[in-house]
């Protein structure tokens, strides 16, 4: 089988990120068809050219192999004589050659070579005729190679007019052969996007296409020709279903398909499963934002995606991974369906926490903080029960890195002495959700019995004397993303110090974390302007002005400024934007107060600050086909809602605390800072 791909990503940012999110593939990915196509792990075919399906028609054919592979564009006259001698024998004839020619290597040239005949008008007459199902196919078997290359390639099709004879063809034909061959054909044109796929669906092909699958339950049926039918229908469902979860409409023009794909989930073919679990997952991508009959999601469907979790093949693990996480990103009572099917520990197993894989160890993580955004209870099964070895391999991974041994093709930007950083951001959201409930028991557990706060410290910690117990560099300064959910967790633990005052998690912080003086180097990093940091700049033989000593910059091809990477205790470092220098304004204006009846430890911004924990965000639409990944996180000032309350600001005495007019008095809160460390 030959593939052709194109690639793109792009990924939009969290919303709210002080807010508990929940989240499903897609959305962490911005839902971009294309998005699927950058991750190793998916790389199913997509587009599928068809070399072995059939034995070639019985006809004499006096070329050989060799012959063949150089017939166009030496022979493209006598082929195209062929064509429209409109003699059936030599029609199929060449239709025979042209097939035989396109199931060779180097396809693309190859189809090139075809479209240059100008012989589409000449497929499209041999689609209709109904009488000729040998012709037919051997049409609709070039159409399918001619389809499975460039999206430039397969427009000249649809532009000419194949899809009306195709869907015709599909609707009447007597012949199972030249039906599967076109759903083939169809498949590979769906692929290509939105807009042909949309046209497919539009026809009513999926319903023809259900009931050909549906023929196949007949035990009359030969084991070859239902393998042969399922094969390619199932595939072509699955290509018709990417990037349904947008709108209504999409719904419900490929939801039909799910009870159908529901009962393949049990079959023991595995390219027909990991396709029919590709088919479910996108289906699953925001379903739950609609109100379906035909999508029923209960506790037996999410104990087969469970179980398909310990399959060996990535091509059904990682769909049924991504369809537990569209599942959790529902409701709380979907939430709680993966919990009874025990879930939890599956997700937060070794063999998905450090799979070979960084694709299915992000993933994994994504689910674990789906389940993390629920209730407290929920939160609960992940952080204290089973004695908390899910938690404390998560934490394990913030505190030691990821330390999976990565086989995908994800470029070096992604990857640092702690492994590969995305999954240290998912595992990051977990806690962050986690700690977002203020529940004293579940942040006392992860503070006290899992050490957090020092594995957060070790993280974002900016200073030159860093502590000799750091395992891991700062790998939080180098991504914004990163830096700025560990900032949120930082936040949490405080506010729920906040709510229980005679708990410790503030002194921990302070004293043991030296956190005060973390967060006011983080607070001199991003409140530096480009100029500044320019002038900052200096040869990798000398020491750096502070506050950027530990920090090396070289200069690329371009003569731009870039950072070295993290060795030997230097650090790669990433602007710090606006959101970095938001949170960390907002925790030391917030918390780091002083008072006679605090003992030092301020009185925690509580007739200040008017945020809810109530209200739940979604890290929704994350679920089918797409991965990322970008630092798009660094979200700007307007994108933090003032009735959310985390990260607004209030004037007070005179300090603006991050406000617009007034600016963060730095020399105030280095003051109090250091009173703060001496206590």
């Amino acid at each position: 089988m030959l593939a052709t791909r194109s690639s793109a990503a792009s990924k939009p940012s969290r919303s709210s990120a002080q807010l508990k999110q929940k989240g499903s593939n897609a959305q962490r990915n911005g839902g971009n068809d294309q998005d699927e196509e950058d991750d190793l792990i998916e790389q199913l075919n997509r587009k599928l050219s068809n070399v072995t399906l059939n034995p070639s028609t019985n006809i004499p054919d006096e070329m050989n192999i060799t012959d063949i592979s150089t017939m166009l564009p030496a022979f493209a006259q006598p082929l195209y004589n062929l064509l429209a001698s409109g003699n059936y024998e030599q029609q199929l004839l060449a239709m025979v050659r042209i097939r035989k020619y396109l199931s060779l290597q180097d396809v693309l040239p190859r189809i090139d070579h075809v479209l240059a005949l100008d012989c589409i008008n000449f497929f499209i007459t041999f689609l209709n005729m109904s009488d000729c199902p040998d012709l037919q196919y051997e049409t609709a078997w070039v159409v399918t190679n001619i389809a499975a290359g460039t999206t430039a390639q397969t427009e000249k099709l649809v532009e000419a007019g194949i899809l009306a004879p195709l869907i015709h063809n599909l609707r009447v034909s007597r012949c199972v052969h030249v039906q599967t061959q076109t759903i083939w054909a169809l498949g590979n044109i769906s692929g290509d996007g939105p807009p042909y796929r949309d046209l497919i669906l539009r026809s009513g092909a999926l319903e023809v296409i259900l009931q050909l699958i549906e023929m196949c339950e007949d035990p009359t049926v030969a084991k070859e020709q239902k393998y042969m039918i399922l094969k390619i229908a199932v595939w072509c469902v699955s290509n018709l279903c990417r990037g349904s979860g947008r709108a209504a409409p999409e719904w419900l023009q490929v939801t039909p398909a799910f009870p159908m794909l529901r009962r393949l989930m049990y079959i023991d073919e595995t390219d027909i499963l990991a396709d029919t679990c590709w088919a479910m997952c996108r289906i699953l991508n925001g379903t739950h934002k609609m109100n379906l009959e035909n999508v029923v999601i209960d506790r037996e469907l999410c104990a087969r995606f469970v179980a398909l979790l310990s399959e060996p093949h990535p091509t059904i693990q990682v769909p049924s991974l991504r369809s537990l996480i569209n599942i959790a990103s529902g409701p709380e009572h979907h939430t709680q369906l993966l919990i009874d099917a025990m879930a939890i520990p599956i997700l937060g197993s070794p063999d998905l926490l450090a799979h070979p894989n960084s694709t299915i160890r992000r993933d994994a993580l994504l689910g674990i903080s789906n389940i993390t955004a629920g209730t407290a209870d929920q939160v609960r099964e992940v952080t204290i029960q089973d004695n908390g070895n899910v938690m404390r391999r998560v934490l394990e991974i913030l505190r030691r890195g990821d330390l999976g041994e990565d086989q995908s093709e994800d470029g070096p930007e992604f990857h640092t002495e702690g492994g590969d950083w995305r999954v240290l951001r998912e595992a990051a959201w977990v806690v962050s959700n986690a700690t977002s409930v203020l529940d004293l028991e579940i942040t006392g557990h992860l503070v006290y019995r899992l050490e957090l706060l020092p594995s957060i410290a070790q993280l974002i910690d900016p200073r030159k004397a860093r502590k000799t117990s750091y395992i891991l560099p700062a790998i939080g300064l180098m991504h914004t993303a990163l830096l700025t959910k560990l900032l949120d967790i930082v936040f949490n633990v405080l506010r729920c110090n906040e709510h229980h005052p005679k708990e410790q998690f503030m002194k921990l912080w302070v004293v043991d974390c030296e956190g005060g003086s973390i967060l006011l180097e983080l607070l001199r990093l991003s409140s530096q302007t480009p100029s500044e940091t320019e002038l900052r700049y200096l040869d990798n033989s000398k020491m750096l002005p502070r506050p950027l000593q530990h920090l090396r910059f070289i200069q690329n091809d371009n003569g731009e400024m870039s950072s070295t990477s993290a060795r030997s205790g230097q650090v790669t470092m990433a602007p710090l934007g606006a959101s970095v220098k938001k949170r960390v304004e907002t925790i030391l204006e917030n918390f780091f107060e002083f008072g006679p009846e605090n003992e030092g430890f301020g009185p925690f911004f509580s007739e200040r600050q008017h945020g809810s924990t109530s209200g739940r965000g979604r890290r929704d639409g994350y679920g089918s086909d797409y991965h990322e990944d970008g630092e798009d996180e660094d979200l700007d000032d307007d994108e933090y809602h003032d009735n959310n309350g985390y990260y607004s600001h209030h004037v007070q005495g005179g300090r603006g605390g991050g406000s617009n007019d007034v600016d963060f008095d730095l020399d105030d809160m280095e003051e109090r800072v250091s009173r703060m460390n001496l206590a």
